[in-house]
């Protein structure tokens, strides 16, 4: 039974598919001429912003400036990304139950602070893992295992819930269970065997909780 839940944010917690994706086919185009279609963007998707653009280069000073003017035009889309249907109430429901929540996200604390904060929902966790808290990032097993550490949960009572393969791989390395947010997640074989196929939010209540 699950006493420690713990989320992505992008894809599961908030949709900024449309934010991410079209601020930076924006900024590839200013910045590099290139005109990237959205689809061949979807990969960055559960990803740092660091390794996303690394695709397009190798250059660190190149890469830092690529970085700041993408995280300048997130903020021109910012008024796109919403809360999914439903998770707030499921938030509020697993406090009352005393489930242990907390946050595991490719963001940076400085993009947490500019596009996370704004939705006012971080008083439902107990802890917040960034890319800025840890030297290596999902799929790698670090970040969750933060979490976890701090937390002081037992890895067979926490659970993570994601949207991307990433996001799968790193709870699997930690060797705690894997919910797909399928609400945000984009379709693939890859989740067949996941542990949890959650369809909307609101089956989070119905995973084996242990009440305190």
């Amino acid at each position: 039974m699950f006493k420690t839940i713990l989320f992505d944010i992008d894809g599961t917690i908030i949709d900024t598919e449309y934010v991410m994706t079209k601020s930076l086919q924006k900024t590839l185009l200013e910045e590099k001429e290139l005109s990237v279609s959205i689809k061949e963007l979807n990969y960055i998707l559960g990803i740092p912003g660091r390794e996303a653009l690394e695709k397009f280069t190798k250059n660190k000073r190149e890469l830092n400036y690529l970085l700041e003017k993408w995280s300048e035009n997130v903020l021109l889309f910012s008024k796109h990304a919403t809360i999914f249907p439903q998770i707030t109430e499921v938030l509020q429901a697993l406090n009352s139950r005393n489930i242990t929540l907390g946050v595991v996200t490719s963001k940076t604390k400085e993009e947490m602070k500019n596009e996370f904060d704004i939705f006012k929902l971080n008083h439902h966790f107990k802890i917040q893992v960034t890319a800025s808290d840890t030297k290596l990032h999902k799929p790698n097993p670090e970040p969750i295992q933060k979490a976890i550490d701090d937390l002081g949960a037992n890895i067979e009572e926490t659970i993570y819930i994601g949207d991307s393969l990433y996001d799968m791989k790193s709870a699997k390395a930690c060797g705690i269970s894997f919910g797909l947010a399928k609400w945000g997640a984009l379709e693939s074989i890859v989740f067949n065997n996941v542990d949890f196929h959650l369809k909307t939010p609101k089956d989070i209540l119905n995973l084996p909780l242990k009440i305190i």
